[in-house]
Parts: structure tokens; C-alpha cells; sequence
């Protein structure tokens, strides 16, 4: 992977698929995508969530979209008697039409029908989980709450993601209380249970997928030259990087030095580059690191970027993970799975059952296939077919990696959607490892 700050490219990483701040993804019906060090988890810190003033988005020059429907007031629908007041089907839509330019009729249509689906299905689960008298401690929204925040690296990202989100506390944990109030009424009908053998069959199935490859912990030390660099400049960054290893030999911690002479973002860490496998680094770099012990330090190593000192600290041999390793993340996995199968089935169930009557024409739209524009649908699902993860939630990533997701949640989970991933932005190819990176 090429160093942050170096000119060489970067290895293509495939960039992670986007994911909903307001859903969460399904489990796999079968076999999870491509293994999870196929590519690095986004960071956070990768995304600046930044609000869009109408006319001024980038993909849409020509400014905002506008609806020249008239608009009414009062309820948009009314569910058994429940009005469903317009003000929340109008925000929902401003919010598309704010970042949008020119949406065509009939697409703006499908999104209309879409808010309105959802706001319905909404007031359905509310009225359902009031009926079986479902109640969340404030406790298990508290605890959800902090499992939330812990998606953002710092408190300072966290509040940023506020302000820009033009979101509120009470506005995430609102929605928390609505995913586990409907969770929990599925539960009660023992809908959600999973059973060993189910666990045991997936993990059968998917077990080249739980294989940990081959990988080496290691720090370094980098002293930046440039592949057409002359004698002196060769010299002078030859002498720099032996100074720096001379330091090390003569028992000078390792942090220390790599604050002192290390060039690029990893000298601030003390050179750590955490967790790499075979063909993330620099070939140099990698043929050098894969044949040292644990605790072995190398001399300097030329690569495109540079002069490197190579310490590594752990080595980690290809194995495959036990079932008992990875029963917790797939028993999680398949019961999120089961979530999204049973509230689809819940909703259909309670449709049928209730009076619904809406009160804002929309002129009805031609069928979209899955995977197509789902606009202002359930966004667990939206740009992919019905049910089929964008992630597999239980395959971890790779080992010393930061947790998915990594981009900024617009908004905590809705009723039936777990607040797993946060995501605003749109995804972004997630960076090099910074390996043979220039730092």
C-alpha cells in the first residue's frame, strides 16, 4: 500500500459499500461476501460529514430539486384512527430535496411513496408494541447509547457529528428505544431465538471465511527519499536512518526514536503499523518483515519511499477460528437476519389486519426491481437486493483493524433497523494500510 504522503499509488481497495445510519444490515442467507481483510474498514475520520446548502451540492449544479405537488396540512395518512401529521412526511421529503437537482417525476414519486410506506409502517409497530404493552429500561437505551458512540473515534468526532448531522441526543436514543421496543416484541413470540445447530450449520457452510491469514504486528522507523534521489540526498538519508537505529541499539525506546526521526502520520504512534498480512505492503518491505522473528529489528531497507527500520513485535500464523471463536458474532449475525425477515413479516401481517387511509395523492409509479432506486425506503436495504448485507455483521476485520463502519450515522436506527453502522456520507474507498507507508 503506498505511504500516506508518498508518490507511489496505493493497492485498489474496494470501497466499502455504503450503509445507513438508519439500518443496520442483514445477515447472510448463505456465505458472507468476500473475506473482511479483502479490503480495510472506513474510519471516521476519513469522512467529513459536512451540511449541503440547497444549491450548492457538487453532483447537482443546477441547484435543488423542487415538488410542484400542493401541499396539504393535516394528516398525510390516518392508521386505525391514528393521524399521521404531514409536517413529518414534508420534512422527510425536504431533506431529499435539498441535496438533490432535478429529480425526474417518477422517480420523486417512488420517494414520496416510499416516506409515506414508511411513516405508515411506523405507526403501525408503535401501535402494535403499545398493544403488547412493550417497554424499554431506560437502562438498555443508555447501554445502546454508548455502543453507539463508541462508532466514533473521539468525543470531538462524535459532537461534530451532531452539529453537521443536525441531529439531537434525544433524537438517537428516540430511535434506539424504537428498534428495541420492536425487537423485543418479536422476541416475546420467541421469533428471534437461535439455535446451536443453526449456528453450527452456518458456520459449516462459511467456514473459509472465518480462516485468519497469515500476518505480522510491526513498527518502523522511515526516513522519506525519493526513488530518483542523487548521491547526496542518498547520503544524507542513509546517514539519518543509521543515527536512528543507533539510538535504538543503544537501548533508546523505540517510541522515542520514531518521534524523533520518523517522517509520516505513524511516527506520532511510535511507528506502529499494527497488523499486516502478505500484499499490503511494499514488496521490500514485506520480504523483510515476513522473514524476521518476533522482537527482531532490522537494518535500514530501501523501498520506493525510503529507508526503513523494521522492528517486529508479534507474528500471527494462518489458523482457522474455532466455532467457539465465532459463535457470539454468528449467532448476532443470524439473528439480525431473522429481524429483518420477521418485521418484513410483521408489517404485512399488521397491514392487513389494520384501516389505513391516506390523504395525500401521489400518482402512482412503475415497479422498481430490488437493488434499484429505493429513495426514502428502508434504508437497511437501499441501493442492493432485499435482505443481502452490505457487510456480514459478525465477520470481523482484519486483526489490529478499527471497527466498521467509518462513516458519520445521519440518524440513530428507525423502528426496526439496529443502530449498528453509522453512515452520512457517501463511502469512500477506505485508506491504504500504512505500511510501507510514509509514516
Amino acid at each position: 500500500a503506498a505511504p500516506q504522503g508518498a508518490a507511489g499509488p496505493a493497492a485498489p481497495v474496494q470501497p466499502a459499500a455504503p450503509v445507513a445510519a438508519t439500518g443496520a444490515p442483514a445477515a447472510p442467507a448463505e456465505a458472507p461476501p468476500a473475506a473482511a481483510d479483502a479490503a480495510a474498514p472506513m474510519k471516521v475520520e476519513d469522512l467529513k460529514v459536512e451540511p449541503v446548502t440547497p444549491g450548492t451540492d457538487p453532483q447537482s449544479p443546477d441547484g435543488p430539486a423542487s415538488d410542484n405537488e400542493p401541499r396539504i396540512t393535516g394528516p398525510v395518512a390516518v392508521v386505525n384512527g391514528q393521524p399521521i401529521d404531514a409536517k413529518l412526511y414534508y420534512e422527510e421529503l425536504d431533506k431529499i430535496l435539498t441535496r438533490s437537482a432535478k429529480i425526474p417525476a417518477e422517480r420523486l414519486n417512488r420517494i414520496k411513496e416510499n416516506i409515506l410506506k414508511r411513516l405508515v409502517e411506523k405507526e403501525l409497530i408503535v401501535q402494535a408494541v403499545k398493544k403488547a404493552t412493550v417497554e424499554v429500561p431506560v437502562a438498555a437505551i443508555d447501554a445502546e447509547f454508548e455502543e453507539y458512540k463508541k462508532r466514533f473515534r473521539t468525543d470531538e468526532q462524535f459532537q461534530s457529528y451532531l452539529t453537521h448531522g443536525k441531529v439531537t441526543i434525544d433524537s438517537i436514543k428516540a430511535r434506539i428505544r424504537e428498534k428495541k421496543e420492536l425487537e423485543m416484541l418479536l422476541e416475546k413470540s420467541g421469533k428471534l431465538a437461535i439455535t446451536d445447530a443453526e449456528i453450527d450449520d452456518f458456520y459449516k457452510k462459511n467456514a473459509r471465511f472465518y480462516e485468519e491469514r497469515e500476518g505480522i504486528k510491526a513498527r518502523h522507523i522511515l526516513v522519506k527519499l525519493a526513488e530518483n534521489a542523487t548521491k547526496e540526498e542518498e547520503d544524507k538519508a542513509l546517514t539519518r536512518v543509521k543515527e536512528a537505529k543507533a539510538e535504538l541499539d543503544k537501548g533508546t525506546a523505540f517510541e522515542t526514536v520514531a518521534e524523533k526521526y520518523s517522517e509520516g502520520p505513524s511516527a506520532p504512534k511510535g511507528g506502529d503499523l499494527g497488523f499486516f498480512g502478505r500484499g499490503q505492503m511494499v514488496k521490500p518491505f514485506e520480504d523483510k518483515a515476513f522473514t524476521m522473528k518476533a522482537g527482531e529489528r532490522s537494518d535500514p531497507v530501501r523501498t520506493r519511499f525510503g529507508y526503513h527500520v523494521i522492528e517486529v513485535l508479534e507474528k500471527r500464523e494462518a489458523r482457522q477460528k474455532t466455532l467457539e471463536e465465532v459463535k457470539p458474532t454468528i449467532s448476532e449475525s443470524l439473528k439480525n437476519k431473522k429481524f429483518f425477515q420477521e418485521r418484513r413479516d410483521l408489517i404485512t401481517a399488521l397491514r392487513q389486519e389494520a384501516t389505513i387511509e391516506e390523504k395525500v395523492a401521489i400518482p402512482k409509479s412503475a415497479p422498481v426491481p430490488d437493488g434499484h432506486d429505493r429513495e426514502g425506503g428502508h434504508p437497511d436495504m437501499r441501493g442492493r437486493p432485499e435482505g443481502r448485507p452490505a457487510v456480514v455483521p459478525g465477520h470481523p476485520g482484519p486483526e489490529g483493524s478499527a471497527p466498521p463502519p467509518a462513516a458519520a450515522p445521519a440518524e440513530a436506527p428507525p423502528a426496526g433497523a439496529a443502530p449498528v453502522a453509522p453512515a452520512a456520507a457517501p463511502a469512500v474507498p477506505a485508506p491504504a494500510p500504512e505500511a510501507p507507508p510514509a509514516g
